[in-house]
């Protein structure tokens, strides 16, 4: 399933055991609260990947510089309210890197000019904002939804 943004950004899925529109649904509203100027090209896809030991990624494409292109994968099947908070949690690193706060510089990755590749995961200051913010912007978005879907029933 493909989305434009008007004439901005554009994103793609593909994959397995998701739904096609909550995913359009949460990376569109992510791109308006955050980015409604950029042209961003984002492609999401579904696959197992209980193997790797966890539920997504999400890597640039093309340019580290100027990233504008990105793959973020999701493990396929998950629970609705685990979905859309680590969709947001990898929308939170796309993010990241189009700001600037995240860069790879000589294979390393920088937060703020401060070289972090040898930190634990968790202590890493990208994922520990990563984490802070998914749950504040899951109940953002899920406010604003159900605002929507309220006036849409004219029961605002």
């Amino acid at each position: 399933m493909d989305a434009s943004l008007g004439n901005k950004s554009y994103i793609s899925t593909s994959g397995y055991g998701y739904s096609k529109k909550r995913s359009k649904s949460v990376a569109t509203w992510f791109i308006k609260q955050f980015f409604p100027k950029h042209k961003l090209f984002i492609k999401i896809h579904h696959r197992g990947m209980k193997r790797e030991d966890t539920f997504g990624y999400l890597d640039c494409v093309g340019s580290q510089s100027r990233p504008r292109m990105f793959l973020i994968e999701l493990q396929s099947n998950m629970d609705v309210v685990q979905y859309i908070q680590t969709l947001l949690h990898e929308l939170v690193h796309l993010k990241q890197w189009v700001e600037g706060s995240l860069r790879l510089k000589s294979g390393r990755f920088n937060w703020k000019g401060v070289d972090i590749s040898g930190m634990d995961y968790l202590s890493q200051p990208h994922e520990e904002e990563a984490f802070r913010m998914e749950k504040t912007l899951y109940n953002r978005y899920v406010f604003d939804i159900f605002a929507v879907w309220l006036d849409n029933k004219g029961i605002s």
